[in-house]
């Protein structure tokens, strides 16, 4: 009976409590959906934060030691696109599910004076924005210090001096001398040589009679003749090559160099241009609405059964006009100064690189020597060359330029060439023919010498028509030979006696003058005879550690 009134009494309860539950989980939601949508402005913010730390880390990563700029002033550019081909970063989008502007929203990097600046730029529909954020160059010490005493956990920064170079040119004469001769000299050195004739005379004639011998026959008579081997003598004789003239051939070509570009000062301004622009001024706001007031009407007072006092009021109301003010921030277009930078280039310049703070100037030039056209990128250095050269077949080139000769050499007739050029040998074999002294009978003469030998008998010798026969030769007197001779130190040149002599006499020297420029670096930001080309640099110095 107890336990069937508890259990009935315990359903009871739970069920008002679950009406009371549900009762009060209902009038929670109404209030709820009575209440306006959250602000989600900071998570959509907060999305757009997150893109432009991506496209960030990204560009910290994409430039290494190799893309990064190496002048002041320099920049390179990364896409959003370009990160999105290389799989550097995944597309994403704005709080609308829109895609941002790949091509306008990118990460570049300028090199400064000292470090690196990376900017962040994003576009997208609905917020644009970017980030800027110094990149410093820190080298950080093995195992936290810089002194290998120092204990590890003793940690120490240390950072590489940064040093500023500038670069400068000087323009560098060099003179150089080139010697050549006139016609028909021989440049040696700085001096020319010719030979020269220095005189001449007719050579001494001698008219006479001359005796011509040669052997007699010789007829064996009951005798034996025995042939013996003829002597065979071999010389060599030499003699001078001949030297011939050839015609020198000469070409014409126009040559072509790369143009000179020479640095010249960037001009910098600065001027201040006035913009439209949106200003907020403070403006007072009022608005004026009803409100209904209570107070107390229609009292009476007395006293009651009791004989206490009383005194009994109604409530009226009223209604009571009441002004609200507040202050607000309205925009309006006003005009905002802005400072502009202004990079030109002065009279004479032929090419502009660059804009901006990195606008270089040049004038374009041409080499000595050299005949300029065109400007610019456009300038050509043009210059006509006559080249003089030897035919085939030369064998001694004399002189250059317009003064080269040609020759080529050979030798007389019956004598072999070996060499060539003035190494030119001529020489040909000389044989003499001889008999033994055990020799009776000789016969022929040159090639055809015969030698022989007679045992017993006798020898009869003969000569020909007049001649006449002494001994064993046969012998004539020719009359009207004629000889020529010369003194000494003169040369038989046919009837001629001739003397020659070297004439020297130095060369005609040309002095060439030709410039370039020289370049350096100098920590210095001015040298003396130096003149400073608008180029720096910064190189590591002295590692210092705090």
């Amino acid at each position: 009976m107890y336990s069937n009134n508890s259990k009935k009494g315990f359903s009871i309860l739970d069920l008002i409590v679950k009406i009371i539950f549900a009762g009060l989980f209902i009038f929670i939601l109404i209030w709820l959906f009575q209440k306006k949508v959250p602000n989600m402005k900071p998570f959509y913010s907060n999305v757009f934060r997150e893109n432009i730390k991506y496209m960030q880390e990204a560009g910290e990563n994409y430039f290494t030691d190799d893309r990064m700029p190496s002048e002041i002033g320099e920049s390179k550019k990364l896409s959003l696109k370009e990160m999105i081909d290389s799989n550097l970063i995944l597309p994403f989008v704005d709080e609308d599910g829109k895609e941002c502007n790949t091509e306008e929203s990118y990460v570049s990097i300028t090199k400064l004076e000292e470090g690196y600046e990376l900017k962040t730029n994003l576009v997208c529909p609905k917020e644009t924005n970017y980030t800027l954020k110094m990149l410093g160059c820190h080298t950080y010490c093995p195992n936290g210090s810089c002194n290998p005493n120092v204990e590890p956990d003793e940690e120490k920064e240390c950072t590489t001096e940064k040093i500023t170079q500038y670069q400068f040119k000087k323009l560098v004469k060099k003179t150089s001398s080139t010697y050549s001769c006139a016609s028909g000299y021989k440049l040696k050195g700085k001096y020319c040589y010719k030979t020269v004739l220095v005189d001449s005379k007719p050579a001494t004639e001698t008219t006479g009679t001359k005796i011509e011998r040669i052997p007699a026959k010789a007829t064996v008579i009951d005798g034996k003749k025995i042939q013996l081997t003829t002597i065979v003598d071999t010389k060599t004789e030499s003699t001078n090559y001949n030297k011939e003239k050839l015609n020198t051939q000469t070409s014409t070509s126009t040559d072509s160099q790369p143009y000179i570009k020479s640095q010249l000062p960037t001009s910098h301004t600065t001027t201040t241009v006035y913009k439209d622009c949106t200003k907020y001024k403070d403006e007072r706001q009022c608005s004026t609405h009803n409100e209904t007031r209570s107070y107390s009407c229609n009292c009476t007072s007395g006293v009651d059964s009791t004989g206490m006092p009383f005194s009994r009021c109604s409530t009226c109301y009223y209604t009571v006009p009441v002004e609200t003010c507040r202050t607000v921030s309205v925009p309006y277009t006003g005009s905002c100064p802005e400072t502009q930078d202004v990079y030109s280039c002065p009279s004479g310049t032929s090419i502009k690189e660059g804009s901006g703070a990195s606008l270089k100037c040049y004038k374009t030039s041409c080499p000595s020597g050299y005949t300029k056209s065109g400007d610019g990128t456009s300038t050509k250095c043009t210059k006509s060359t006559t080249t003089y050269s030897c035919p085939s077949g030369t064998s001694i080139k004399e002189g250059t330029g317009a003064n080269l000769k040609c020759y080529k050499t050979s030798c007389p007739s019956g004598y072999t060439k070996s060499g060539d050029g003035t190494s030119t040998k001529c020489t040909k074999e000389v044989k003499t023919y001889s008999c033994p002294a055990e020799t009776t009978i000789k016969e022929g003469t040159g090639a055809n010498l015969k030698c022989y030998k007679v045992t017993s008998g006798s020898i009869k010798y003969s000569c020909d028509s007049g001649w006449k026969l002494e001994g064993k030769e046969c012998t004539r007197t020719v009359s009207g030979t004629t000889t020529y001779s010369c003194p000494s130190g003169y040369k038989l040149e046919k009837t001629t006696c001739n003397k020659y002599d070297e004439e020297k006499k130095k060369a005609t020297e040309k002095k060439v003058t030709t410039s370039k420029y020289e370049y350096k670096w100098s920590s210095k930001s001015s040298l003396s005879g130096w003149t400073f080309t608008g180029k720096t640099k910064t190189v590591n110095g002295k590692k210092v550690c705090k």
